[in-house]
């Protein structure tokens, strides 16, 4: 098929993804990067080969198809082709183990080489800028498939998949003008380590009644990526509290005991070491190991661009936060350090009952949610609903400061509605164009036949995901994007 080149203009060959267009949280900040698989860049950031390679600035000549004049690097590879056809790369973005897809991965061709990614909490914009110039771009669907038209032709160019601070980069062979090719799968994961790419840096505090660490391993993180504090490795294990007759994790198989918990979430300076902060069930509330000053502390690594992952029993986080807005996020139940006429409390399904959640699909990455949940083949329940257990009930309304994404009707009260995964963005309350940060929520479990206690990674038998715990590897990614108001439509950086 007949091609020309150079008629594209520098910086605006994008290509928007079919469903969501949602952005991680790293996206937004100038200056995100690292990670690169080798440089596939010439001097000043041009293009290092195919024909009519090397034209770089104004003195491209488009009668020799160089690049028309003020192309730069791999824009002079782009080519406009006859008959509306373009050059095409297609594919599917995986986890880091390459077994689930995922939603909304920015997927583009870098001009530039990529800058390092900044460690600890930063207030980062969906409509903000990626790192590296792009010359196309868009984000993965539902499917966890991208379509990426106006790649650099006849040369190989490197690819960059984002989502927050997790990245990865790698070299594309060429594609022949006007044609589309298929990325191989191999090539097209997240990375499992640090020499694959970026990963964020992630502190998880254990519990005795979730093993959420082992969420991490069956994602695909290597071993090697977890440590203890102030390790190279970019998960740092903490122990949490216990509940008898249950323990938590406190060590790895073969040595190396964790630091506790109190000393992460008692200051914001370690806080502010990391880019996400995870905390597993404990069992109970622990309310003397989260005095106030710890609770402030954790709200406002959150506003200032932190991301925080909870579970069950850390509820008392925010029922009993500090700080008026947070507490009012949402209408709490079963606090169990609550005292006085105003407190609630619900039955609940016993551990092993089967409850179907519902999920909310009023808002965009709502549906995205319910669609992605059902291309993975999880939504097994009556009425495209999801099978979890140990669904808990702490949650029985959001405002509209939060998000619900799930729900159940918890059969031990009455059939009342419990809400199983609420978000909300920091600082709360905010205008949508001053939020920094976010917060997951999740009333229910990993479980699933792994188990607390065990030097780690043992008690993580497992190997394969369930349904309820690929709904909390979509809430954890998600957690890591860029931050915009949630229930409007997903936002495209620059």
């Amino acid at each position: 098929m007949h091609s020309t080149r150079g008629v594209r203009m520098r910086g605006i060959a994008f290509a928007v993804g079919s469903i969501g267009a949602v952005l991680f949280a790293a996206l937004a900040a100038p200056g995100c990067g690292g990670g690169d698989e080798g440089s596939t860049f010439g001097p000043g950031g041009g293009s290092g080969g195919g024909d009519g390679g090397g034209c770089v600035g104004f003195g491209c000549d488009p009668s020799n198809e160089g690049g028309r004049p003020g192309c730069e690097g791999l824009e002079c590879q782009q080519v406009t082709c006859s008959g509306g056809a373009k050059t095409t790369l297609t594919g599917r973005v995986f986890d880091p183990a390459g077994k689930v897809p995922l939603y909304n991965v920015v997927v583009y061709v870098a001009n530039r080489e990529l800058e390092p990614i900044a460690t600890g909490p930063t207030c980062d914009r969906c409509d903000g800028n990626v790192s590296g110039k792009p010359i196309a771009l868009t984000s993965t669907d539902a499917n966890g498939d991208f379509r990426l038209e106006d790649v650099p032709a006849d040369t190989d160019f490197p690819l960059v998949m984002q989502i927050g601070k997790w990245r990865r980069k790698v070299t594309i062979p060429k594609v022949a003008a006007c044609q589309s090719v298929a990325a191989s799968p191999d090539l097209t994961r997240l990375p499992r380590n640090r020499t694959e790419g970026d990963i964020p840096r992630i502190a998880l505090t254990t519990g005795s009644a979730d093993p959420l660490e082992c969420l991490l391993r069956k994602i695909g993180l290597d071993g090697s990526e977890f440590g203890t504090a102030g390790s190279e490795a970019r998960v740092h294990l903490f122990t949490g509290g216990s509940t008898p007759p249950s323990t938590a994790t406190s060590s790895f198989d073969g040595g190396g005991a964790f630091a506790q918990a109190s000393s992460l979430w008692g200051s914001r300076a370690e806080l502010e070491k990391y880019d996400i902060v995870m905390l597993s069930c404990e069992g109970g509330e622990h309310q003397a190991a989260k005095p106030e000053a710890a609770r402030q502390a954790l709200y406002d690594y959150a506003k200032t661009g932190g991301r925080v992952f909870t579970s069950h029993f850390h509820h008392y986080w925010f029922s009993n936060s500090p700080v008026p807005e947070v507490k009012a996020i949402a209408s709490w139940t079963n606090d169990f350090t609550c005292q006085g006429a105003g407190c609630t409390f619900e039955a609940e399904p016993a551990k092993d009952v089967v409850v179907n959640a519902t999920v909310n699909s009023s808002f965009a990455k709502g549906a995205a949610m319910k669609k992605w949940l059902k291309n993975t083949q999880s939504l097994t329940g009556p009425g495209e609903t999801l099978p979890i257990q140990e669904a808990r009930h702490n949650v029985n309304a959001v405002t509209a400061n939060a998000l619900s994404w799930m729900t159940i009707q918890n059969p031990a009260a009455g059939n009342k509605v419990a809400h199983e995964y609420v978000s909300f963005n920091t600082p709360v309350g905010a205008p949508d164009d001053q939020v920094c940060g976010r917060v997951v929520y999740s009333d229910l479990h990993v479980g699933a036949g792994d188990t607390t206690g065990a030097p780690f990674p043992n008690g993580c038998v497992t190997p394969d995901m369930t349904p309820q715990q690929k709904a909390l590897e979509f809430m954890l990614f998600d957690l890591s994007s860029c931050i915009q108001k949630d229930d409007k439509p997903p936002v495209l950086p620059k």
